[in-house]
């Protein structure tokens, strides 16, 4: 018998961010309606604000929308009249985006709406928890866009051996000097012995006539 894995959503982050921004959008919706922009030209507007002449790539950056679907709208938002681009001039290969009136004015008309839906969000929650949750989603970005770190190169360089020092030859020991003998003035003196006196010879005794 298959066996289920429950899911509980209410217990998902991603889940439940995305319930949160689909709350946060029907906040907005009929504003920006009213003002003929979509949630995410709203976005590339407002990061336009301000920064006159950015990149397509800046916008990516900014926004979070990838690549091809950006580069899809800003030619769309170009033909409508709220953006332009001309020609970069720090890159050939690039483009420089900027507000045109139209947008400028979209912008102002959409940005009340989005702030009380922003504003919305956060009515059932004490200001502790708004400002703790603003500081974690922050944070959550920037973590998750931060580039990842240079990989370590495989090949380590060998390790340099440094070559001993060669130990120094003790210098022999010098060989003592014997004991010299010590000095006359300290040996005990000599005694000479006298030589013995030679007996005088007897005369000899006279003859008879």
């Amino acid at each position: 018998m298959a066996t289920t894995t429950s899911f509980n959503l209410n217990k998902s982050p991603s889940h439940l961010l995305h319930r949160a921004q689909q709350i946060a959008a029907n906040h907005s919706a009929s504003a920006l309606k009213a003002a003929g922009v979509t949630l995410r030209q709203f976005s590339v507007l407002a990061a336009l604000s301000g920064n006159e002449g950015v990149s397509q790539s800046d916008l990516v950056n900014a926004t979070g929308i990838d690549r091809s679907t950006l580069a899809d709208m800003v030619a769309r938002m170009e033909q409508a009249g709220l953006i332009k681009r001309v020609a970069s001039k720090t890159d050939a290969r690039a483009k420089s985006v900027s507000l045109m009136a139209k947008g400028r004015k979209a912008l102002e008309k959409a940005q009340p709406a989005v702030d009380a839906a922003d504003a919305a969000l956060f009515d059932a929650m004490p200001k502790t928890k708004q400002d703790a949750l603003l500081s974690g989603l922050t944070k959550l970005v920037d973590d998750a866009e931060a580039p990842a770190p240079t990989a370590k190169a495989t090949a380590e360089p060998a390790p340099v051996i440094v070559p001993k020092a060669k130990a120094k030859a003790k210098p022999k020991a010098k060989a003592k000097p014997k004991a010299k003998a010590k000095a006359a003035s300290e040996s005990k003196p000599v005694i000479k012995s006298k030589p013995a006196p030679k007996a005088k010879a007897k005369p000899a005794a006279k003859r008879k006539k």
